[in-house]
């Protein structure tokens, strides 16, 4: 994208609440910036396709800067968005998700409070339980900011909030403050007083130290919570009503301080954690938040020694986060008397308040490493500094990826090519974690992730073959650790719209990999209970690929089922040691056991392991038929059931899955007396139909294929799969891929015929000049029921588009392909016609085409027969005119007789 139109774009966006929506428009800018307006519109829908800027649609049409806005809070989903209230709608959702530890600690907490705002007739009334400082007062505001944004009160609705120990030992005062007094209700109540429940109508009233309330006080809050209604103080005979959400604040415990009547008409019971409590990273943030708003608060820059940080965040202060935010504030200040001067201001452990002093030497009888100042910058939310040097270089991997699957995208690099060059990042950045594995012993977390990867190592080596190294449970410990469950990469808008693709790429490119760190990551995931994100499955994938384990779960897999507590433990484990391969399973069956128990365990290993290329039982029951036939609609691949056990075939089938045969082959050779039974089953499950898609050059076609074939046919046919698969696969391999295997193929779209037998293929040429879309469309007949015009218009317009946007620069193509498609629709009933389908795609493209070339004041070459050629087709042009008037009216032009003149000769040719 042009630099000086990026920079420009930066600027006001940057400032955006001060601007006018018209300002962020092609036609303000390019005055702005002395270019002319084509020229600006080309470089913004430059700028659309690279992932730069955002577009708002509406009147005028407007760009932002992505990047930009999520440095103010922002974080941008799509690349368009219908309106500027739908883009900025992000800004203010979600106000309760902006609360530390919305997604940890408080998650609870908050899905609670939502629940109570959201509920239907003025919602529910809140309790929030906690120690002092904790954090009650602080989220009653927001959830007062969230209320308003979900529009369940109005933008000025009141927030009124009181201290029930302001009057506690005076139950009068207390009464008076919440439900007001008439005149010479008590000594001293010379006129009437409006109570804070009356002010607070419409609104939210939030009573913090509730507890301080009398049993009297706790009736009269009910009797108004019940019925809406409360008296003032002095004359029960009056009734008022006022609308009031209510939210209570305690540190005391809830059941043994309040009236059980009163707890009971309190659904919303939300306990928020002490300071310590809560996760370090959590701690982290609320620190790290303090010293942000003292620097803004100073407008200095505010460098913070580790050992201050150390110790705020292992302190276990009485006042919880609130006392933590004071200590910030005084150190702030005390460093910043001593520091005036200075650009920017050192805070040290000697700024610590005097109380603070024994705490300070408790602490510091351990090491602390010797790092670098913390450092925090004013008015900004660019913090740079925060981000340590590792969660950089893995923030940079991950942009790195994005800019090389680009590359795979446009075909300007290899699949082959992408994945080695990953790797080697990958492999390089693990083994500096490596040698970088300087953690203390005191770092809990840490200690507690290497404690798990190795355990789930150990489980993993036990199933699955995956081989122990101590390396790689220190290589996984650090990106886990150091990235600290947080998306590297969130605030990317272009690494949003790839990860999709990219985790597909991975799972078919590197399945063995992909398949591995699935299991690795969502095994430590269960004993954490922590949720990973995609970008760690993708870079684990390609740690693990860079491993090089041998790929195990394309084996035929083999399990003994028998009667009795270690008969078939022990002859596997004969088996698995004289063969020197751990290839049999055991399952020890109790002599009572049912098929149903059996059907269970054979099922929960199917599910477990991958049996693709088949499964071997050797049982010693004689319901051999009966388990084939439960089993025959869950296999993945076949299944050989063999009724009977001992241990020479135990070994003859080792043996021969060894020599890697076929599940069939090793049917055949085995030799077994004639009373003994077995069976090959074949899978029964029905196969569900598919479109393969491919491109000769590599992958990035095929997948933009299958997004606008599944587009189209979304509505159409929802149990149709749609795979992007590699061409030379298919073509050295044919029928053997895996698809094949899986899948009903119907039929193959690309942009190169593998010739396969059997299998239609459609090339993409044919596709997008319409010659194939009847051929297309037919296929899929003889499997769903369709309705055949729909789909070819929606064929025709999405196939179309992709050609159309090539040659746009100014205009909506999609709006635009939209009104030429209901002209040519119009013109074809008027002038009593019905045009093939590559005429429609030239039509669509030329008529496109010359909208916006009027629109530009370009004109075509003049035609001296244009004259008699109206004699003889005017009464057609004309009827083409017509069908062509909301076209007109839609861009303010006037289209020409010889513009008319064109679209008859491509219509008649």
């Amino acid at each position: 994208m042009n630099q000086k139109v990026e920079e420009y774009i930066k600027k006001i966006t940057r400032d955006y609440p001060n601007h006018d929506k018209a300002d962020f428009s092609a036609s303000v800018i390019s005055e702005n910036i002395g270019l002319n307006r084509s020229t600006t519109s080309s470089y913004l829908n430059q700028g659309l396709k690279e992932g730069i800027l955002v577009k708002v649609k509406g009147y005028p049409v407007s760009f932002l800067h992505i990047a930009t806005l999520a440095e103010v809070g922002i974080i941008v989903k799509g690349s368009e968005y219908e309106s500027w209230e739908e883009l900025f709608e992000l800004e203010k959702q979600n106000v309760l998700e902006t609360v530390i530890g919305a997604r940890g600690s408080l998650k609870e907490a908050i899905d609670q409070v939502k629940t109570a705002i959201l509920y239907p007739d003025n919602g529910l009334p809140i309790l929030l339980s906690g120690s002092s400082g904790s954090g009650k007062t602080f989220l009653a505001e927001k959830i007062h900011e969230y209320a308003i944004s979900e529009k369940v009160i109005l933008k000025d609705a009141p927030f009124i909030a009181y201290n029930c120990a302001q009057y506690f030992n005076n139950p009068e005062l207390l009464s008076s403050a919440l439900f007001g007094h008439v005149k010479g209700a008590f000594t001293g109540a010379e006129k009437e007083h409006v109570g804070l429940i009356e002010k607070a109508n419409n609104g939210i009233l939030f009573l913090d130290e509730v507890h301080r309330l009398s049993d009297e006080g706790q009736e009269k809050l009910f009797t108004f919570m019940d019925t809406g209604e409360f008296s003032p103080m002095g004359d029960n005979a009056i009734k008022r009503k006022a609308n009031v959400r209510l939210i209570f604040a305690t540190t005391e415990n809830v059941y043994q301080t309040f009236l059980p009547t009163f707890i009971r008409r309190l659904p919303v019971i939300v306990s928020l954690p002490n300071y310590e409590q809560r996760p370090q990273s959590e701690r982290m943030q609320l620190i790290d938040t303090f010293f942000i708003n003292e620097a803004n608060i100073l407008s200095k820059r505010v460098d913070v020694s580790y050992q201050l940080i150390d110790f705020l965040l292992n302190s276990d202060l009485e006042g919880n986060v609130g006392k933590i935010k004071n200590i910030v504030k005084y150190v702030c200040g005390s460093a910043f008397a001593k520091n005036q001067n200075n650009k920017a201001i050192r805070v040290r452990l000697k700024d610590l308040p005097s109380e603070n002093a024994l705490r300070l030497k408790g602490q510091l009888k351990k090491t602390i490493k010797a790092l670098p100042d913390r450092q925090y910058l004013p008015h900004t939310t660019n913090q740079v500094f925060l981000e340590s040097f590792e969660a950089k270089q893995i923030r940079q991997l991950f942009e790195q990826m994005r800019q090389l699957y680009q590359k795979v995208e446009t075909q300007d690099l290899t699949i082959k090519d992408f994945i080695e060059t990953m790797v080697n990042r990958v492999n390089n950045l693990m083994d500096e974690f490596i040698f970088k594995d300087n953690y203390a012993s005191e770092e809990s977390f840490y200690s507690v992730l290497t404690y798990q990867i190795r355990e789930t190592f150990d489980w993993m080596h036990e199933n699955y073959g995956f081989d122990q190294d101590g390396n790689r449970v220190i290589a996984l410990a650090q990106y886990l650790y150091r990235k600290n469950n947080t998306d590297a990469i969130a605030e990317n808008h272009q690494w949003q719209t790839i990860k999709d693709k990219l985790l597909h790429l991975i799972s078919s490119s590197m399945d063995t990999s992909y398949w591995y760190a699935k299991k690795v990551l969502g095994h430590i995931s269960r004993q954490l209970d922590q949720d990973f994100k995609d970008e760690d499955l993708i870079f684990v994938s390609f740690y693990f690929h860079g491993l090089q384990i041998t790929p195990r779960e394309k084996e035929i897999k083999s399990i003994i089922l028998a009667h009795g507590y270690f008969t078939a433990s022990s002859m596997a484990n004969v088996g698995n040691r004289m063969l020197k391969q751990n290839i049999f399973h055991a399952y020890d069956m109790p002599i009572n056991i049912t098929l149903d128990k059996v059907e269970e365990q054979v099922i929960r290993f199917i599910n477990d392991y991958r049996t693709d290329a088949g499964l071997i039982l050797l049982v010693d029951m004689g319901s051999l038929n009966q388990l084939g036939e439960r089993l025959q609609n869950k296999l993945r691949g076949p299944l050989l059931i063999i009724d009977y056990v001992s241990t020479p075939l135990v070994l003859e089938i080792g043996h021969l899955l060894q020599s890697q045969l076929s599940i069939s082959e090793i049917s055949q050779k085995i030799e077994i007396e004639n009373k003994v039974q077995k069976q090959l089953i074949l899978p029964k499950q029905e196969k569900k139909q598919a479109i393969l898609t491919c491109c000769y050059t590599g992958m990035g076609s095929a997948i933009q294929i299958q997004e606008i074939l599944e587009h189209c046919l979304e509505d159409y046919c929802e149990e149709l799969a749609i795979i992007p698969y590699d061409y030379h696969k298919l073509e050295k391999n044919k029928l053997y891929e895996d698809p094949f295997q899986m899948y009903e193929v119907v039929m193959i779209v690309g942009t190169e015929n593998p010739k396969i037998q059997q299998i239609p293929y459609i090339g993409l040429d044919h596709l997008i000049n319409g010659t194939d879309i009847e051929k297309f469309v037919s296929i899929l007949k003889d499997y769903f029921d369709i309705s055949d015009k729909a789909l070819k218009e929606q064929l025709m317009f999405s196939f179309s588009i992709n050609k159309i946007i090539e040659n746009l620069t100014i205009l909506d193509a999609t709006k635009l392909l939209r009104l030429v498609q209901s002209a040519v629709s119009l013109a074809e009933e008027n002038l009593g016609i019905t045009l093939s389908n590559s005429k429609l795609f030239l039509l669509y493209l030329h008529c496109c085409c010359m909208i916006e070339r009027i629109l530009r004041k370009e004109s075509v070459d003049e035609q001296t027969d244009l004259i008699p050629y109206m004699e003889q087709a005017g009464s057609e042009m004309e009827l083409i005119h017509r069908a062509f008037r909301n076209v007109e009216n839609e861009y303010t032009i006037k289209i020409s007789d010889l513009e008319l003149r064109l679209i008859h000769e491509i219509i008649n040719g």
